[in-house]
């Protein structure tokens, strides 16, 4: 049998008065603090209750119980310090309809305390009381999500528009008065464009975070996370993120398109050869790929006991079976060292640093051998790939052929039909650099300064700045810039 609560005698005409506003609904809506409180206290005179405590959560919102003021309440029900709750409304206590429930059944009413809602004029000490609250509660919960999709709808009108719809302005802005529209603020603007620059012209994310917080340390809390964070943000080249789609911005931006695809090319290449290229003694790594099977290249020593290494594709070197591409790839007689190679692609991009003529040239020359269209190639060839396969089976279907006859010709059309697919994806995926002569110039001599100056790191980012890849076969070298 259930053990009745004992509700001591003092308490019996005690309430507490819970009162929750968020700021929305002060402002929108008159649910000031102010106003419910002399509304709950005018009906407790005319009830006859004495008041324990005024308990406030101002600027909660009611989807959670996850507040010090509803907290407060619960302990003195728990506590039998009083014998009533009153809110003005019910959606004051809470707009979830599980909460709601769980505060009258399992805080209340377990404690023998009444809950009264004033403005709904009942209260739980009747059955019907009990079932009002329930029914209400719904509805809270119902009012509850249409907000929640009201202002998602707000949000993407918002953004469709070009405002900018984060709850604190990114560095380099600040809010304009009354609204989330974003206004340049000079002083943290100057700091943007200086993390930039410091970016591009070499200097490595760790030592710009440093830089930061002897200059600036007020400004922000410096780090790898916040510099990379900041080189990434669209924001700073006049685009809002809608949901992974980037729209023009109403703002003014900070930095030039040109300086902000560079800044993202470098951090793209840098997570790319963070694990082979800077822990490598080998400048091209990454970039060498054989012209006769499409294997990446790597250095290996043309003999035990001798000191002199050779670019060799991995089909012939099959020291990894993941990266094998042809069983009989013929790459195996170009007659370049490693620092011959090397040195071939450095002399090529000083003539880069010194020649704004030769610049015309290698574009001139890039334009009239590229195909019109790869991607229409790719799409042929799967094509011509697809009816092969169709062909095959249709055979098998009428007969005309055993399965075991055609499994192997089958497991060849799809894994090049595989390879093909990823290939024209990364194609169009590629990062389009368009680079002016001048800047073209200008990252090739950052490139020899790099190279003078030892640092890896460095050589290799400046280096695909440029080079997308090289294509050796035998003793042909075939260099694919970035800018053509």
């Amino acid at each position: 049998m259930k053990k009745e609560k004992v509700i001591p005698i003092d308490s019996l005409d005690l309430v507490d008065l819970y009162i929750r506003v968020s700021t929305t609904e002060q402002a929108l809506e008159g649910y000031s603090v102010a106003e419910q409180e002399h509304r709950l206290r005018q009906y407790c005179a005319a009830m006859g209750h004495r008041i324990h405590k005024v308990h406030i959560d101002a600027g909660f919102s009611g989807a959670s119980l996850d507040r010090p003021g509803i907290k407060e309440t619960i302990k003195d029900v728990q506590k039998h310090l009083i014998r009533r709750v009153i809110v003005w409304k019910l959606d004051r206590l809470s707009r979830s309809q599980k909460d709601t429930l769980i505060m009258l059944e399992d805080v209340f009413l377990e404690n023998g305390c009444d809950f009264i809602s004033m403005m709904e004029s009942f209260d739980t000490s009747t059955s019907f009381g009990r079932a009002i609250v329930g029914i209400l509660a719904a509805f809270a919960q119902l009012e509850r999500e249409n907000i929640k999709e009201r202002t998602m709808m707000g949000r993407q009108a918002r953004l469709a528009k070009g405002h900018y719809n984060g709850s604190r302005p990114p560095l380099g802005y600040s809010f304009i008065p009354g609204s989330n529209d974003l206004q340049v603020d000079p002083y943290q603007a100057a700091i943007v464009r200086e993390i930039f620059k410091l970016f591009l012209s070499g200097i490595s994310i760790n030592a710009i975070a440093r830089k930061m917080e002897e200059k600036y340390p007020t400004v922000r809390t410096w780090n790898n996370t916040m510099i990379r964070r900041t080189l990434k943000n669209p924001v700073y080249i006049g685009k809002v993120n809608d949901n992974g789609i980037l729209r023009d911005g109403i703002h003014e931006p900070l930095i030039s398109e040109i300086d902000f695809q560079m800044a993202n090319a470098i951090l793209v290449h840098n997570s790319k050869i963070k694990k082979q290229s800077c822990r490598s003694r080998s400048l091209l790594t990454g970039l060498l790929y054989c012209g006769d099977c499409g294997a990446r290249m790597h250095p290996r020593r043309i003999a035990r006991g001798y000191p002199l290494r050779r670019y060799v594709c991995y089909s012939v070197s099959r020291t990894s079976k993941s990266m094998i591409k042809s069983d009989h790839c013929t790459n195996r007689l170009h007659p370049y060292t490693q620092e011959e190679l090397e040195q071939i692609i450095i002399d090529e991009i000083k003539k880069l640093a010194a020649d704004e003529d030769y610049i015309s040239e290698v574009i001139r020359n890039s334009s009239a051998e590229a195909p019109a269209d790869d991607t229409e190639l790719f799409q042929e060839r799967i094509e011509e790939l697809n009816r092969q396969t169709d062909k095959l089976l249709n055979l098998y279907q009428i007969g005309a052929i055993e399965l075991d006859q055609i499994q192997e010709r089958l497991a060849a059309l799809k894994q090049e039909r595989e390879s093909l697919t990823a290939a024209m994806k990364e194609s169009q995926t590629k990062t389009d650099i368009n680079m002016d002569h001048l800047k073209i110039m200008s990252y090739a001599s950052a490139f020899q300064v790099a190279l003078e100056s030892g640092d890896p790191e460095y050589t290799n980012s400046i280096i695909r700045l440029l080079i997308d890849k090289i294509v050796v076969l035998n003793e042909d070298i075939e260099i694919h810039w970035t800018f053509c």
